[in-house]
């Protein structure tokens, strides 16, 4: 059997005594810079998730205004087509307006030929009449 004698509680005393120096020289060192160190990592990845978040937001900024800069360059382009199209448009009138004064222009003056031909053939249709009816009639009218 186990007697109870003084070494035994010496022994247990000695073992008592060790381990508080050991915790207190070696264990609560050790917790202390796990401790540490855990703290330490906790605030570097709180730093990398808020670093994270900031770069998620900016990137979707720049999206964001990205997709904004090409709508605002397709509105432009769509009013430049627009109002290159007016400006054809106002051309062609322009082209067309022209053509038809000419076109008028050059009517009135075709006519005009026509008129001042048909007085030079008229009067020489009558010269030619009278020369003709002389020359069947053989005696001057």
């Amino acid at each position: 059997m186990i007697s109870i004698n003084v070494t035994l509680i010496i022994q247990l005393v000695t073992f008592l005594i060790f381990v508080f120096l050991m915790n207190l020289v070696l264990y609560r060192p050790i917790r202390r810079i796990v401790a540490q160190r855990k703290q330490f990592v906790d605030d570097r990845q709180t730093g990398i998730d808020r670093l994270e978040a900031d770069a998620q937001k900016s990137v979707q900024e720049f999206n964001a205004r990205l997709l904004d800069a090409r709508k605002e360059g397709r509105q432009k382009i769509q009013d430049l087509k627009a109002a290159a199209y007016e400006r054809e448009k106002e051309l062609l009138q322009q082209a067309t307006e022209q053509a038809a004064g000419r076109m008028q222009t050059m009517r009135a003056k075709v006519q005009s030929d026509i008129g001042q031909a048909r007085e030079q053939l008229m009067t020489q249709v009558r010269s030619f009449s009278v020369e003709l009816a002389q020359k069947i009639l053989g005696r001057s009218i």
